[in-house]
């Protein structure tokens, strides 16, 4: 009779191949869960700068060419107006400021917290907010594209666009445009994040190479 033995692993070697699987995954799943999440953040800005766009345009249908009066009317004003295009799930105290960044991963970026205010949020959770420059007269659109959601940070889940009755037109913010001191670098202490957006706009790489 011949006797027949049965190799299997040994406790050792099964042990070895799960600590090295397990090293595999360490290195591979946040790499990967990085890249959806900077997808995700890729559709949600394009679909921002769509139902923003067509607010505008709705606004001009409704208001003709002055959408708004540069010398009276406020960034409050502004909300009251673009607001009705949309349905919208909280229209007072609808953002904490204090919980933002800048581009550099700053707080208390001064501008940012200008930028931040008379805010509502719409069903999907995205938050616009509005506030009219002291120095053009432009009104600014901030959009938190992902709603409550982190990192709430310019430039990652916070754009900024603005629009005048001379463009009449959802237009991002690019370094200079349309104040001197904007930025988006890994940097400033301040105005550091609105010239993002056209960044965002223009390098179809930008939300895969953020840091």
């Amino acid at each position: 009779m011949i006797n027949k033995t049965k190799s299997a692993f040994t406790l050792a070697e099964v042990l070895i191949t799960l600590v090295i699987i397990g090293v595999v995954a360490a290195l591979t799943i946040p790499s990967a869960i990085n890249r959806l999440q900077r997808e995700e953040l890729r559709s949600q800005f394009k679909k921002a700068i769509s139902v923003a766009s067509q607010a505008v345009q709705k606004m001009k249908v409704d208001y003709g060419n002055i959408i708004f009066d540069t010398g009276n009317d406020s960034g409050l004003d502004f909300r009251n107006k673009f607001i009705k295009y949309f349905s919208v799930v909280c229209k007072d105290n609808c953002l904490d400021n204090s919980k933002y960044k800048n581009h550099a991963n700053k707080n208390n970026d001064s501008e940012m917290l200008l930028h931040l205010q008379n805010c509502f949020t719409v069903q999907d959770g995205m938050i616009f907010c509005f506030y009219k420059g002291m120095v053009t007269g432009s009104m600014y659109i901030d959009v938190d594209i992902n709603g409550d959601k982190n990192p709430n940070r310019w430039g990652y889940d916070v754009f900024t666009f603005y629009v005048s009755n001379e463009n009449q037109a959802l237009t991002p913010s690019s370094d200079g445009v349309p104040y001197f001191a904007f930025v988006c670098n890994s940097t400033a202490a301040n105005f550091n994040g609105p010239s993002c957006s056209v960044k965002a706009v223009s390098d179809p790489n930008y939300f895969k190479n953020l840091p």
